[in-house]
């Protein structure tokens, strides 16, 4: 598959049913061919928007006042696409914000094959962070205007031509055969399953996490330390949302860590300054672990994945 759309949407407050704005890129013949952008208004009861995300993408309710609502909003997405499937850069989430809203709004999800450059760009790099823009360094690419979803839909159709090219493969179907990954799709009638590398073997919800968890959910059968104070939520919250996603919370950065929450890191970029526990992650990382550092908002974007 050489036509593809990468997309991306900003949500107004930690519901996934509240899309305020989305961004896509299409590709085709291995470059941007085209991109467009909107701001939508969310469902009704998810209406609200959080000053959390508003201070991260800087969309608030008075912008999005006149916006299609979330139907039309999607007609316009689906125009757009022309059945070519989906890329996005932490595909659970994105893929989570269709599936939600549209149930919020009593509509049929749409039929939809998707990929997550994410998942991707961890068969591609080894990287203390597969954050976007981690990954856009990885690929020699400068930096997007980070959560402006237009510009993030691009950067994640950047990163998924690179790593085309690393693998020297000329579509998506011969990159994920390459690397395992598996397709993921939605349907009208209320299935869907993830894009997930399938070469480890079935993961498991560690002891003491939810065993019914969502298998395809980003953060199921991982341990997951927190350094910080987050502003989103407190400790022991946090430590009840991992442990409802099939997650082991842990107060300390080991051997068995797959990922480490870096509450003091916003938006972590590439050449910053690590805190101590995310010095020993690199640490860890150099010496072979699978381990990856995420900042807040990654972090609150894969526990709704």
């Amino acid at each position: 598959m050489s036509s593809w759309v990468a997309i991306d949407f900003e949500t107004a407050n930690e519901h996934r049913a509240s899309p305020c704005s989305v961004g896509l890129a299409a590709v085709d013949g291995g470059r941007v061919v085209d991109t467009w952008s909107a701001l939508i208004q969310p469902p009704v009861a998810h209406r609200h928007f959080n000053p959390y995300n508003v201070g991260i993408h800087g969309i608030s309710a008075g912008d999005v006042a006149a916006a299609p609502e979330w139907g039309a909003a999607l007609r316009d997405i689906l125009t757009f696409a022309e059945g070519r499937p989906l890329v996005a850069h932490n595909s659970g989430f994105d893929m989570s914000v269709i599936r939600a809203a549209c149930d919020a709004e009593g509509i049929a999800w749409p039929e939809v094959r998707y990929t997550c450059s994410q998942v991707v760009a961890r068969r591609t790099w080894k990287l203390l962070s597969y954050g976007l823009a981690f990954c856009m360094d990885a690929a020699g690419l400068s930096c997007a205007d980070h959560h402006n979803a237009e510009a993030d839909a691009r950067a994640a159709a950047e990163v998924m031509l690179a790593a085309m090219r690393e693998a020297g493969a000329a579509s998506l179907d011969e990159l994920l055969a390459k690397h395992q990954i598996r397709w993921g799709s939605m349907t009208p009638d209320g299935r869907w399953r993830g894009s997930q590398y399938q070469g480890e073997g079935e993961r498991k919800p560690v002891p003491g996490a939810d065993p019914n968890a969502d298998a395809d959910g980003e953060l199921f059968g991982l341990t997951v330390c927190i350094t910080g104070t987050l502003t989103s939520m407190t400790r022991d919250e946090a430590f009840a949302r991992l442990a409802a996603a099939g997650a082991q919370p842990a107060e300390n950065v080991t051997k068995k860590t797959n990922i480490l929450v870096s509450a003091s890191q916003t938006q972590l970029k590439p050449g910053d300054t690590l805190s101590g526990k995310a010095k020993k992650a690199q640490v860890l990382l150099e010496a072979g672990q699978d381990v990856e550092v995420l900042d807040e908002d990654e972090f609150l974007r894969r526990l709704g994945s």
